[in-house]
């Protein structure tokens, strides 16, 4: 790698800090579900499959070779256990990882009506670990209460789960459920972030001892190899099942060859 790559690599957008920091998340040999309008997870998943978990099953819907009739047998497979990992989203998320995927506003007057659940709640319940992620973070977005609640990452006792709820990423930081009561507290900020700075944009209390908490680390910032691999690789094969995407983060890439360290 030159000199001047190694320079343009040490600069790196909010999409792809999120992509490598998921993508470090995932292991060899697990099952890893990407569903749909989920570009983000889906590099992440692709990333980690190029890298170090060269084992992994990734499964990513709108791939040419999706191996399933439709979603009813990707969804079969969920309820078998055999599914590892997926990743959800929601236009919010509460402080218990609850997701609300259905509508904005009072329920018999909604502002906005969403797309609705697509699964969210067989998720939850049957998939070992979830990750959500937003590429926003706003106190809208994380509200002490959901307008709406689709999906949940626990019931109570004598209810069923697989392992559940991993954690939150944003571009932000990560948010994981810490504690017995499972409510969501700041685990990580990304380089740069302070902790306040997350708490400021979040609805809820993420549980810091004081606004300039240093027992919060940042994450690693992505690795020089880490993008090389997304933009010369992992962009390529993304293009396929997220062209706009592709075109719109990795576009001066897509012609590259691919970097060897």
């Amino acid at each position: 790698m030159s000199r001047m790559e190694q320079v343009r690599l040490s600069s790196y957008s909010m999409e792809e800090a999120m992509i490598c920091y998921l993508a470090r998340e995932l292991h060899n040999h697990e099952v890893i579900g990407v569903g749909n309008n989920s570009p983000i997870p889906a590099a992440a998943a692709l990333l980690a499959k190029a890298r170090h978990a060269k084992q992994a099953s990734v499964y990513i819907l709108g791939q040419c070779d999706w191996p399933f009739q439709g979603t009813k047998e990707f969804f079969d497979l969920m309820q078998r256990g055999e599914m590892d990992v997926f990743f959800l989203s929601g236009a919010q998320i509460d402080s218990y990882g609850r997701i609300n995927l259905h509508m904005i506003g009072d329920y018999g007057k909604p502002k906005v009506r969403l797309p609705g659940g697509a699964g969210s709640g067989v998720v939850y319940f049957t998939c070992k670990r979830i990750f959500l992620f937003k590429t926003d973070h706003g106190i809208k977005g994380f509200p002490e209460t959901l307008d709406f609640v689709t999906s949940i990452p626990s019931s109570g006792k004598g209810i069923y789960h697989q392992n559940g709820l991993v954690g939150v990423y944003t571009p932000l930081g990560v948010m994981k459920p810490i504690g017995p009561d499972g409510r969501l507290k700041l685990a990580a900020t990304v380089p740069g972030v302070k902790p306040a700075e997350v708490q400021g944009k979040t609805g809820f209390d993420l549980g810091l001892n004081n606004d300039d908490d240093t027992s919060i680390p940042n994450l690693e910032p992505p690795s020089t190899n880490e993008l090389a691999t997304l933009r010369y690789e992992v962009s390529h094969e993304l293009r396929r099942i997220y062209p706009l995407f592709a075109k719109q983060h990795f576009g001066a890439y897509l012609k590259g060859a691919v970097v060897q360290s």
